[in-house]
């Protein structure tokens, strides 16, 4: 039996479509979620302590 290139697809392919089952999408947007999350607290934590010292408390 010969196996030609042909047959399967490549690596990058089968990635891909093992990446694009719906569980793995769910995972990757509920990390994306977090992750973005994260970001837009941090961001006003940083904004927080530039401005802070401006504050009339």
């Amino acid at each position: 039996m010969e196996n030609d290139p042909e047959d399967r697809p490549n690596l990058v392919d089968r990635f891909f479509i093992k990446l694009t089952r719906p569980e793995n999408l769910a995972r990757i947007l509920r990390w994306a979620w977090l992750i973005s999350l994260l970001m837009l607290v941090l961001g006003y934590i940083i904004i927080y302590t530039k401005i802070a010292h401006l504050l009339p408390f």
